[in-house]
């Protein structure tokens, strides 16, 4: 209950301080692209998909959801693992050129694998971190994220993304997301309008 209340405060927090000028983050975007997980348990890496978008309203808010589909072949057998989230999160200036973010969401998890076998989880994520300009096209981003699954139990991970901005409104990124129990990794191309 911690970290919702913790999320919630630095999200009000973000929102309503707004008097230095920021770099022009844009928080309307829709993102596509390839994703690999390692989940330590399976000793295997899968490989998928993911797209997610996001639109901001307000002075310092936005919305945000997304999906992501990664399958693995276990013993032989696919298993496919699904995620949603939504949720809203607030920006706001630190610096000309780094915001601080921080986003609460609803998340659910489902496998299925062979002979009809499947499993669904639900829950929570709390996200803190910064978007900093290193250079006009050269944008870096760094966050803590947090998730807690009603039957899985909750998860604390370290998320680094470089995005290269080829117009102001395309660019391509990197990401990596280091937590508990799995490594993700995602390639992916980004719609900014």
């Amino acid at each position: 209950m911690t970290a919702i209340k913790t999320g919630v405060l630095a999200a009000l927090a973000l929102g309503a301080a707004t008097s230095v000028a920021a770099a022009d983050f844009s928080y309307s975007t829709v993102d596509a692209g390839w994703a690999r997980t390692d989940i330590d348990d399976l000793n295997e890496n899968g490989d998928g998909f993911f797209l997610r978008g996001s639109v901001g309203f307000g002075t310092n808010w936005f919305a945000a959801a997304g999906y992501r589909q990664v399958s693995f072949d276990v013993g032989g057998n696919d298993v496919d693992f699904d995620l949603i989230d939504v949720g809203f999160g607030g920006h706001i200036p630190l610096t000309d050129r780094m915001d601080g973010v921080a986003r609460i969401s609803y998340v659910d998890v489902s496998a299925d694998g062979p002979f009809g076998i499947s499993a669904d989880d639900n829950g929570y994520g709390v996200s803190v971190g910064i978007r900093a300009l290193a250079a006009p096209q050269l944008e870096f981003e760094a966050a803590l994220d947090y998730t807690d699954l009603d039957d899985a139990g909750d998860s604390t991970g370290a998320r680094l993304g470089a995005r290269y901005h080829f117009t102001s409104a395309w660019s391509a990124g990197l990401e990596v997301l280091l937590s508990d129990d799995q490594t993700d990794v995602g390639l992916y191309g980004r719609y900014s309008f």
